[in-house]
């Protein structure tokens, strides 16, 4: 079952929209918690922007039914807009062709990412049986959402494992890097997914995804901190193939040498 919530964010000065994934059966039982990016794309096909999610309950369920681990989602979903959503999940100015994008506004993502770890988390703990350590807490982004996801994940203590589909970290390069140099942390986990046949705009090179997650893999193995990058030779850039790669990811959270899958 799903309820949903509309959440004011003083930071942000806006409601959000906030959709939670439950199991009928919750009396008695702890759960952790998976946040997810671009929430309206989390659960349900008739709410997701392009008419297909990545149907993540079936994943809650799952890691229930196989692996004994009990997860409620919350989707958090996005500001709506092309722009809006540009904004919300750029923490630093897009640059591309040698150029910054203009209409980038930087201060939206920071002050977005302040309500999420200040307000949106202690409202779920305040309001349902959840774990309230970072051990038990992890966070899903896709694309440009992976980006604000691996912020989230160390710019805060707040996460212990990050899942980062098709990466679009070419768009702010080198501010990307000197982030993760400032705030590289060992105990972090870091699931990386992309698509061979995922394809970019013709500003970039037509394997910018699979070369940047191949870098960004390597970057963590140079810096001892857990990563797993799984790589869809067919795969391309949507939701169905993301959530071909889920449960990847939720068996990643919980183990490292098994792999659990349908």
């Amino acid at each position: 079952m799903n309820e949903s919530y509309k959440l004011y964010l003083p930071n942000s000065k806006k409601e959000v929209k906030i959709e939670i994934s439950l199991p009928r059966q919750r009396e008695g039982i702890i759960f952790d918690t998976l946040y997810f990016l671009d929430g309206q794309n989390a659960f349900k096909d008739s709410h997701a922007a392009f008419g297909r999610s990545i149907r993540a309950t079936k994943h809650l369920g799952f890691a229930a039914k196989e692996m004994s681990k009990r997860i409620i989602g919350v989707a958090i979903h996005n500001a709506g807009s092309e722009n809006g959503r540009l904004n919300e999940y750029s923490p630093w100015p897009i640059k591309y062709a040698g150029a910054k994008f203009k209409k980038n506004n930087t201060k939206v993502c920071q002050n977005f990412c302040k309500d999420f770890v200040e307000i949106i988390i202690p409202f779920i703990e305040s309001k349902y049986n959840v774990y309230k350590e970072k051990e038990h807490r992890f966070i899903y982004g896709s694309s440009l959402a992976a980006i604000t996801a691996l912020y989230l994940g160390y710019n805060y203590d707040s996460f212990e494992t990050i899942g980062a589909f098709s990466t679009a970290s070419f768009l702010f390069k080198d501010d990307f890097y000197k982030f993760l140099d400032k705030n590289i942390d060992k105990q972090r986990k870091v699931f990386l997914y992309v698509g061979k046949a995922e394809e970019s705009d013709d500003i970039f090179d037509q394997d910018i995804y699979l070369n940047s997650s191949i870098e960004l893999l390597h970057y963590f193995e140079n810096h001892n901190t857990k990563a797993r990058l799984v790589i869809s030779a067919k795969g391309i850039h949507n939701e169905e193939c993301w959530d071909k790669a889920f449960s990847d990811f939720i068996s990643y959270i919980y183990e490292e040498n098994i792999i659990y899958r349908y």
